[in-house]
């Protein structure tokens, strides 16, 4: 190896050295930083500043160290600098003209330990560094919950407008969730499930009060959740603080019935039947049950028979499937029997008529004899008012098992059941109600319903009628109708008279949901044997197939031909409606709380979730997320413009806006 090569080779290692020492500068300050920034500003923001300044610190030490170059000469330099005794003979070799006994004695000359040295007085000092910086960003890491709690802590002391104390709130959920208790530190709002224990405490105070408005909190400062939105107050020596609790319902579960798909006829009462529900649940599901109901008789006389299968416990899972079978043989069916099935679902709550949820009810029905004789099948599901029967029989099945069951039942518990049963009877009344108005020509709401069954124009449009009233409107369109021809091209108002029984069957179902929702399933039984009745006329009344006339298409020539000439007339601009009531009073609080904010940011904040829990009913979720960030931020000192005019805007009334101008269908 020539002296030149060998001078070379030292050259590449210097270069490598400076690259290493540049990198290795550039990590420890960047994992110092990072590991500093971990804390205060999270995982992405402290490593992205950290990378960047390892990346400009090592940039410029490498230009720094590398200078002009690592050239052959430049290093022969370094090495007689290095090694003294060579008396500049290198640098001479190197350059050339040198007798070859000189070059002979230089090719024995060794400076590796020089290279050595120096490597390692290069490398040493930033190997630690980075060392101990990686250190230093494991420590920061398990120690950042810790810091970050102690830097809010420092914080929330600091500030001028949050007052002397500190808040912390335990949110323990009830115990049938299997939910750890939560600590909140300084909420504006807290959100908590019914029934869930709320407890406060106040650091840097010795002695502090809690009450609930005009309430005291017991002595321990817990306070149960209810239904209600609560605002509890903080009181420690002079200061004082807001914290709105918001309410969160435990929803009863959703059951979907997956089999069978749909309602059934059969021919005969044999086979098996598969079941098969989907069931989900916001908190956890306790267990869930096929429930089915035989009913057999005719006219007014049944008689039913109930039962339960499938039944599976789910210990709290989130969602889940039942299965089942169904043997109808076993339920010994005869002709015109009826099979109602649905899945029942039941959360972990120990209230089973609030945690109960139940999926839509599939029907067996057996064919009577001789119903497949006429030509004309009907293939199609029952139609609607077979289904209120059904449904109406589900009911007073349920209803007498519940008298009967009465004296085992608390009051509450018996008065829960009977309002379960009467919301049930007043959703079959709504159904029967949207049947009658559909055959009346209406819409299903009643709201255009004179008494005749039609809108008139130029006329006050009334609200939906009585049952008296409706019922008196089916005895004058009956009595109009007497001699005339039910199938015409024009007004259909006689079709009303086929609607009476249906008109009877909603009036007792009125009658009968009332009973039910005052806790007297008793005397609602008499109602619901009658409604029954009346939908078992109505099925057995004659069917009518109204002609319709077609709605008239009206062509814009002109626009289609694109030779239209219009131009555009903009609306007069109306001012908004003033503020009434309710609106009125709230916007005076709210101004109230925009001037004392300027003042007194604490208790403007504390004002606002006031207003907030008043108006939670009336304002949407975004509004209110919004009072509940102006607080905290009016707590912080900052500015809460952007929070408090979105909240503003909810208070107002509301404002729409539509284009009118068409939509182009040119082609040019």
């Amino acid at each position: 190896m020539t002296l030149h090569s060998r001078v070379a080779g030292t050259a590449r290692t210097l270069a490598l050295v400076v690259l290493a020492r540049s990198a290795l500068s550039g990590a420890a300050l960047g994992l110092a930083t990072t590991a500093l920034l971990w804390p205060f500003l999270g995982r992405v923001a402290a490593v992205t500043i950290g990378a960047l300044a390892g990346l400009v610190l090592a940039t410029a030490l490498y230009r720094r160290l590398r200078g002009p170059g690592f050239t052959v000469p430049a290093v022969s330099l370094w090495i007689e600098e290095h090694m003294p005794g060579l008396k500049y003979g290198l640098v001479t070799a190197i350059e050339g003209g040198v007798p070859p006994e000189l070059e002979r004695s230089l090719a024995t000359v060794d400076w590796s330990s020089a290279t050595r040295d120096a490597t390692r007085k290069a490398l040493g000092v930033p190997l630690g560094a980075s060392i101990a910086a990686a250190f230093l960003l494991v420590a920061s890491i398990s120690l950042s919950p810790a810091v970050s709690r102690l830097a809010n802590r420092i914080g929330s002391s600091t500030r001028s407008v949050a007052g002397a104390i500190s808040v912390t709130v335990h949110v323990a959920p009830p115990p049938y969730t299997r939910r750890r208790t939560e600590s909140i530190q300084n909420p504006p709002v807290v959100l908590a499930l019914v029934g869930s224990r709320v407890r406060l405490t106040v650091s840097g105070a010795d002695s502090f009060d809690v009450s609930a408005g005009d309430i005291p909190v017991p002595r321990g400062n817990v306070w149960r959740v209810t239904a209600q939105p609560t605002a509890l107050r903080v009181r420690a020596g002079e200061h004082s603080r807001v914290i709105a609790i918001d309410p969160v319902l435990d929803s009863t579960p959703a059951v979907v019935m997956r089999e069978p798909a749909r309602d059934t006829v059969l021919a005969t009462p044999q086979g098996t039947f598969a079941l098969g529900a989907d069931i989900r649940d916001d908190i956890g599901l306790g267990r869930a049950v096929f429930e089915y109901i035989v009913s057999s008789g005719s006219g007014e006389t049944f008689t039913f028979a109930s039962g339960t299968t499938g039944d599976r416990r789910f210990d709290g899972s989130a969602s889940g499937t039942i299965t089942g079978r169904l043997s109808l043989a076993a339920l010994n069916l005869k002709p015109g029997d009826f099979v109602h099935i649905r899945a029942v679902a039941f959360d972990l709550r120990d209230d089973t008529s609030a945690a109960r949820g139940a999926s839509e009810t599939r029907t067996i029905r057996v064919a009577r004899a001789g119903e497949f004789d006429s030509v004309a099948v009907d293939a199609a599901a029952p139609p609607e008012a077979d289904k209120a029967v059904l449904s109406q029989r589900m009911l007073i099945n349920l209803t007498e098992a519940l008298v009967r069951r009465r004296a085992r039942l608390s009051r509450e518990s018996f008065g829960n059941e009977s309002g379960v049963l009467g919301r049930d009877q007043s959703r079959l009344r709504k159904q029967v109600g949207d049947l009658v108005f559909a055959r009346l020509g209406d819409d299903p709401s009643g709201e255009h319903f004179h008494g005749d069954g039609h809108a008139h124009e130029n006329q006050e449009l009334r609200p939906a009628l009585t049952p008296e009233e409706l019922l008196k409107a089916a005895e004058n369109a009956a009595t109009a109708a007497a001699g005339k021809v039910l199938d015409f091209e024009g007004d259909e108002t006689p079709v009303v008279a086929i609607n009476r029984p249906l008109l009877e069957a909603y009036n007792f179902m009125w009658d009968a949901s009332r009973e039910l929702n005052q806790g007297a399933p008793d005397r609602a039984l008499p109602s619901m044997y009658k409604a029954l009745e009346a939908i078992q006329r109505a099925r057995a009344a004659e069917r009518l197939y109204l002609r319709s006339r077609p709605s008239r298409a009206v062509v814009d020539i002109e626009r289609v031909r694109l030779q239209g000439k219009e131009k555009g007339t903009p609306d007069a601009r109306e001012p908004r409606a003033p503020a009434t009531g309710v609106a009125r009073a709230a916007l005076a609080r709210f101004a109230r709380v925009v001037a004392l904010s300027t003042t007194d940011p604490a208790a403007a904040a504390d004002s606002l979730l006031l207003l907030r829990i008043d108006l939670l009913g009336s304002i949407p979720a975004a509004a209110a997320d919004a009072a509940a960030q102006a607080a905290d931020v009016l707590r912080s000192g900052r500015n809460a413009d952007n929070e408090l005019a979105t909240f503003r805007r909810s208070l107002g009334p509301a404002m729409t806006a539509s284009d009118s101008l068409p939509h182009w269908r040119g082609s040019r």
